[in-house]
């Protein structure tokens, strides 16, 4: 039955997707349909079993192989049509589903709601016991499963030897971020705890140092307790990392669909979230976005039964490598790199990279290696090379760019905090870090696509209206008022209507009334497409307009959609 409901299921989600791109095509536009609902209830998926070294091989060798000979992929990557993202809407985002919920760039959130995150709680309760339900010695820094005094479930993962608070706070301040942006994350906290209050649960089992599966026993306790750091009062500094709700079903992947998952519709890789992580994570130097850093989970909600999608595991963010500060040469090449080591081959050697030139002390063992000076955004690669990420189109990177610059230096100030620094220093250098590679990120993509957004309609006397926007580049502070020329020009089914006109250096848009009465009705809806554009300078050339399409009925003026 499920394979039934499944066959027919992803049938009408490619005749949504069709309609979706012919719909494009016409120059009457037409908002694509809403893609299904997949919060829809279904079976319980299998569990599926990451193998590492598996991982590695397919995403290193495999796919750049099938990458290198996919020729029509090339040809679009050559002639600058790569295919667009699958998951949009008419106003060119993302709608709220199972792995995205639009927060702070739709919906500015508070400096305070941004430093809290997803927690609900004040994380393990440090008064009671902790019962050890599992733990590993595995690794440069081991760690362990409890259960406290509450009945909570956390995972507490210890900072390395001689870099206290280095992966707890980058994991905590990236978490309030990833999370502020809209994408599904746990409840992870900076705990304090004496570690007297430890106690070994009933046939805990174990993998040992030496890699032997046995039963845990105290001594074992004692050992992991031996390599980890005590604060002058004797507590552990730890990252406590609440257990989501509901059944994991490991991780997903960031290419092609889950087989049993009907809700799973859109091929991952052509999802705008997936892809536009690839900006985000060169903002936080997230080099480590492997499928193994993701989590399925299996959730019930409201009656029904459905895939949720997470990202977890954010100890090698900012500076860190979770083990240590990240090496200088991470986000700048992949652990295997064919391209640059035919460079690095043909140059004999001489081609000098911008990361090779930068001190490699390290100032702030919290913090570790984070820095701006060689920061290049749309140069930034993973540890392991990202299907999705290689999909990006500037689209995808103007629609990450808004997400970025929607912080304010305050709401960064907040998630700084979150991470409990003890050096005031160190704090100041993040955030200061923080922001330096969000305006680089923002002026790069904000040149490439023009900037105007957050389109808005409003009345003003009969029959009038002006359509309101905000320039993402001025709200940033990349660009001014004086410098920026706008201009607009209008069209009704493909013919111009209104040669180009500039409007001055601010909007709002003044709507002429007259300007519908050349316009030919459709099913009782007129339409018109304003193209607007914009240029820093008066001998600057005007960058490409984007199409607000404008619908008049007896209910006013709305805002069908935008192209860009």
């Amino acid at each position: 039955m499920l394979s039934v409901i499944n066959h027919s299921t992803r049938l009408a989600s490619i005749g949504v997707l069709l309609c979706l791109f012919t719909a494009c095509g016409s120059k009457h536009f037409v908002a694509p349909p809403p893609l299904p609902a997949d919060d829809r209830s279904i079976s319980e998926p299998a569990e599926y079993e990451l193998h590492p070294y598996a991982e590695f091989y397919e995403w290193h060798v495999d796919h750049q192989m099938e990458q290198m000979f996919d020729f029509s992929r090339g040809l679009r990557i050559l002639f600058g049509q790569r295919k667009e993202a699958m998951n949009l809407n008419a106003f060119d985002e993302v709608d709220n589903s199972s792995w995205f919920n639009n927060r702070n760039h739709l919906y500015p959130m508070t400096a305070d709601a941004v430093g809290r995150g997803p927690d609900l709680g004040d994380g393990p309760n440090t008064d009671g016991t902790w019962t050890i339900i599992f733990a590993k010695n595995q690794g440069v820094t081991p760690g362990f499963g409890i259960k406290d005094a509450d009945g909570d479930l956390y995972l507490i993962k210890f900072d390395p030897r001689g870099y206290q608070e280095l992966a707890s706070g980058a994991e905590v301040v990236s978490t309030k971020l990833f999370y502020a942006m809209g994408f599904n994350t746990p409840e992870n906290y900076i705990t304090h705890f004496d570690p007297a209050i430890l106690q070994l649960g009933e046939k805990v089992k174990f993998t040992d140092a030496k890699g032997t599966k046995r039963l845990m026993v105290q001594e074992d306790i004692d050992d992991i307790l031996k390599r980890v750091e005590r604060q002058p009062n004797g507590k552990i500094r730890a990252l406590a990392s609440k257990f989501i709700s509901g059944t994991p079903l490991g991780p997903f992947r960031y290419k092609g669909t889950r087989d049993d998952d009907p809700n799973d519709i859109i091929p991952h890789q052509h999802r705008r979230e997936l892809r536009g992580l690839r900006i985000i994570a060169a903002w936080l130097s997230h080099f480590d976005t492997k499928d193994g850093n993701s989590l399925d989970m299996f959730v019930e909600e409201d009656g029904r039964s459905y895939v949720r999608h997470y990202m977890i595991d954010f100890g090698a963010t900012l500076g860190s490598a979770s083990w240590g500060p990240k090496r200088i040469w991470r986000g700048h090449e992949n652990d295997i790199d064919p391209g640059l080591m035919i460079g690095n081959l043909v140059s004999g050697g001489f081609n000098v990279r911008g990361w090779e030139t930068l001190d490699t002390t390290v100032v702030f063992p919290s913090i570790g290696r984070y820095e701006s000076s060689t920061f290049r955004p749309h140069k930034f690669k993973p540890q392991m090379p990202n299907p999705a990420f290689e999909e990006l189109t500037d689209r995808d990177a103007y629609w990450a760019t808004k997400l970025i610059t929607a912080f304010t230096d305050g709401q960064l100030a907040a998630a700084v905090e979150a991470g409990q620094y003890s050096d005031p220093q160190a704090s100041a250098y993040l955030l200061k870090t923080l922001k330096e590679r969000r305006d680089i990120i923002g002026r790069h993509y904000f040149e490439k696509v023009t900037s105007l957004d957050y389109f808005r309609i409003e009345k003003t006397n009969i029959p009038s209206y002006q359509l309101h926007f905000t320039d993402l580049a001025i709200r940033s502070g990349f660009a001014n008022n004086r410098e920026t020329q706008y201009r607009v020009n209008i069209f009704s089914n493909g013919r111009q209507i209104q040669p180009p006109t500039e409007f001055g250096s601010k909007p709002p848009l003044d709507i002429d009334a007259t300007i519908w009465d050349s316009v030919e009705a459709h099913n009782d809806v007129q339409q018109i497409e304003v193209r607007l554009q914009l240029r820093r300078n008066s001998s600057a050339a005007w960058q490409k307009a984007v199409k607000v399409y404008l619908n008049k009925s007896d209910g006013g003026v709305t805002i069908a959609g935008i192209k860009r």
